[in-house]
């Protein structure tokens, strides 16, 4: 015995095939405009770090470095370099870039430079607090990622500093800058020798 399906059943039945397919389909367009997100902030990534790694930055960066090593207190460059990472904050707040990624490429760069910097950066937000605005909460960020994955970078001393300065310009001795972190002062608990 056959039974044929009356008209509202049929309509029930294809009204949640419909359905189904509209969420299916709904979920793989969600899928694929993270995905499309996902490589844009890369390609937003890699083409800062490109700038930040050619010319006129490198330059840049190495006129400065010089200069604080000399004792000159302001400069010029310094402007360049914090616009440079004010606009690199501005894309982590805008959710452009990740921050996480900016600490893995910028971090051992921008959280010496703010520690350098911070006490300009701090005069001239009293005046107008909103300069520096997105670079000042972009720090902040990378100094909580730094903390999470306990890094060492976060709050460098003035000794830090100079010799951060001293591998751009490379009076470190080594013959381009590397990853730059701090040393441990003692050995870690459990450490054999």
């Amino acid at each position: 015995m056959l039974i044929h399906p009356s008209t509202e059943m049929l309509t029930a039945i294809f009204t949640g095939v419909l359905a189904c397919t509209g969420v299916a389909a709904l979920l793989y367009a969600h899928l694929q405009l993270k995905e499309a997100h996902e490589q844009a902030q890369v390609q937003h990534l890699m083409s800062f770090t490109q700038q930040y790694e050619q010319e006129p930055m490198v330059a840049q960066r190495k006129l400065y470095a010089q200069k604080r090593l000399s004792g000159d207190e302001e400069p010029a460059e310094e402007v360049k370099l914090l616009d440079f990472f004010e606009m690199v904050g501005l894309l982590v707040k805008r959710d452009y870039l990740k921050d996480t990624d900016v600490w893995e490429v910028f971090a051992q760069d921008i959280l010496p430079l703010h520690g350098d910097s911070r006490e300009w950066i701090e005069q001239e937000r009293k005046s107008d607090p909103a300069t520096y605005s997105n670079f000042v909460l972009l720090v902040a960020r990378l100094e909580d990622i730094e903390q999470e994955h306990h890094g060492t970078l976060a709050n460098p001393s003035r000794e830090d500093i100079k010799d951060f300065w001293k591998s751009i310009t490379g009076e470190d001795g080594l013959a381009k800058p590397t990853v730059r972190r701090k040393r441990l002062s003692k050995k870690p608990k459990g450490h054999r020798t």
